[in-house]
Parts: C-alpha cells; sequence; structure tokens
C-alpha cells in the first residue's frame, strides 16, 4: 500500500512539474528584444515577428494565428507588445454561443481573448476614443502579414507616437480582437462590454490590411455611417496628399461580416473602418492564403497610412 501511494505521488509530482513547466513556456518573454526606435523599423519588425518572418523568444514561431494555441502564442505576444508601451495590458476573455444554438449540443461554444490596453487622458475626462483590429488570421496556413499583422503594427505606433503628446483630453483605448475570421466574435463581444459598461465613446476606429498599394496612389479606403468622421479622414487626408475612398453603406453595414467596423454599427456607436482599397480593387490579391507573407507587404505604404491616423487621432483626443 505504501509503495502504492509512493506511485501515486511520484505521477502527481510528474505531472504538476510538467504543468508548471508548461505555464512557465507560455509565460516566457517571447519579444527576447527592444524593438526598434524608427517607425518603419518596429512596424517591420512587428509584422515579421507576427507573421513568421522572425522568431521570438525560445525560438518561438508564429506560422499562422488561426488555431487555438497559436492564438494563445499570439496573445501572449501582444500582452507583451502592450507592455514595451509602459502600458498595463488587459485581457477580455469571454464564451460566445454559436449562430444556432443547436449547434452548441455538437460544438463546443466560441472561446478566445481580446487583448488590449489604454493610454489616459492627460486632463480630467469622460470620454474614449477606441482604435481596434484582429489579430487572427484567415486559414490555418495563412501567415497573415498584411490581413491583419499590419493594422496591429498600425495601431501600436499611433499609440506610440500620441503617448508622447503633452496634452490628450480624451482616453485612448486600443484592442486587438480574437476571432474576426469566425462571424466577427471578438469584436461582437467587445461591443457588448463598451455598451456595458456605459463609457462616453467619442468613436471607434476599426483597421484592417493596411499593407498592399499596387497603383502607388497611397489611397486608403474608408466606411462608416458618420459622416463627420468621414469629413475628418478627408480633410487630413488632403493635409497629407492621400486620397480617401469612401463606401456608402446602409445603417446596418456595409457588407455583412466584413471586418470588426460592422460589429459596433448595431449598437449605435460613431464607427469607421479604414484599410487598403478592398472594394476599389487595390488590395493583397494573398488574403487568407499562404502567400500572405512579410515580403508582401508594402511598407512605406503602411508608414504613409500610419503618419495619417496618428494626425487624424491627434486632431481628436487634443479638441
Amino acid at each position: 500500500m505504501a509503495n502504492e501511494m509512493k506511485n501515486i505521488l511520484n505521477i502527481l509530482f510528474f505531472c504538476f512539474t510538467a504543468l508548471a513547466c508548461q505555464d512557465k513556456q507560455m509565460g516566457s518573454v517571447l519579444i527576447t528584444e527592444n524593438l526598434p526606435t524608427n517607425k518603419i523599423d518596429y512596424q517591420k519588425k512587428i509584422v515579421g515577428q507576427l507573421s513568421g518572418h522572425d522568431t521570438l523568444g525560445n525560438n518561438t514561431i508564429i506560422k499562422s494565428r488561426w488555431a487555438k494555441d497559436e492564438r494563445e502564442i499570439t496573445k501572449q505576444y501582444l500582452l507583451e507588445l502592450i507592455s514595451t508601451l509602459g502600458i498595463e495590458p488587459q485581457q477580455h476573455k469571454y464564451v460566445s454561443p454559436n449562430l444556432n444554438a443547436a449547434i452548441d449540443l455538437i460544438l463546443d461554444p466560441y472561446k478566445g481573448t481580446n487583448v488590449y490596453g489604454m493610454l489616459p487622458a492627460t486632463h480630467k475626462s469622460s470620454e474614449y476614443i477606441i482604435l481596434g483590429g484582429h489579430y487572427d488570421s484567415g486559414k490555418r496556413n495563412a501567415p497573415g502579414a498584411i490581413d491583419n499583422a499590419t493594422g496591429i503594427a498600425l495601431i501600436y505606433s499611433v499609440v506610440k507616437e500620441l503617448a508622447k503628446l503633452p496634452h490628450r483630453n480624451k482616453h485612448i483605448l486600443f484592442v486587438f480582437f480574437d476571432q474576426e475570421e469566425e462571424e466577427l466574435i471578438g469584436s461582437k463581444t467587445f461591443a457588448g462590454l463598451l455598451k456595458q459598461k456605459h463609457w462616453d465613446i467619442h468613436s471607434i476606429h476599426c483597421f484592417d490590411m493596411v499593407g498592399w498599394d499596387g497603383n502607388g496612389d497611397r489611397a486608403m479606403e474608408v466606411f462608416s455611417g458618420t459622416s463627420s468622421l468621414i469629413e475628418l479622414y478627408k480633410s487630413v487626408a488632403e493635409e497629407h496628399g492621400i486620397p480617401i475612398k469612401d463606401i456608402k453603406i446602409n445603417p446596418v453595414g456595409y457588407d455583412n461580416n466584413s471586418t470588426d467596423f460592422d460589429a459596433f454599427v448595431p449598437f449605435g456607436f460613431d464607427v469607421i473602418g479604414a484599410g487598403e482599397c478592398f472594394y476599389h480593387r487595390d488590395s493583397s490579391p494573398y488574403k487568407d492564403s499562404p502567400d500572405d507573407t512579410y515580403d508582401t507587404v508594402d511598407f512605406e505604404y503602411l508608414l504613409s497610412c500610419s503618419d495619417l491616423l496618428e494626425d487624424i487621432i491627434k486632431k481628436i483626443v487634443t479638441e
């Protein structure tokens, strides 16, 4: 009996040790070196790390961001990425039923984690601006460099640069959504969270795919039901010499489940979506494929879009 108990204790010790090692590995530092200080260089690094071009800590490579374990590693990376800004990262974990309740009897409900942080206003304020983009990729073997590592790099750079402002009259909450490619689950649950909190949301800005400019005109595509947001984008873009191509949409969104933008429309938020010219036929042909790689990204275009959005959000937070 004593030997049997000893064997059980040894097995339990082995299991606990294995779990502890697994937790330690998952909690290990994935960003092993400081990001470059130059904007285009740190954007290249972020896109490279998220799309498998660059190796992370412990020789980890994110080849895709589709499967649960891949998204878990990506989540850990994003938590660390937010920390490099001197901002405490937050997790919004959710469980969401399938669209058809009967499917829940066969398949597990959606489970995921939105990752977010907040750059606070420098003056007393109750208003929030939301910047968002998804971090999952569209297929199991898709590196997702343009779709949507570029959106993450853009948001990171906007927050990093606006953190240097001496005066900000609104809070900037930025969020990386999980499971956009699965019926916008992550952004839909986050929209519900915002509504529950009754925060004073000035506007929501969603970015998806900002890495392709085939004709070299630097144009961005925007879609919104809020004319004032479109006019703001156009006026600042004119100062940059950047064409803005807007899409007319109906109150329930331009295209069902097109991108995270649509998740916020039914809740009545002032929301705008921006990215490369997908509907105007100047967009990556490699979406949701193994060819959506680092080498296809136009980083000069990403930088141009980032500079534009930085000035747009700066105008909002300083008004």
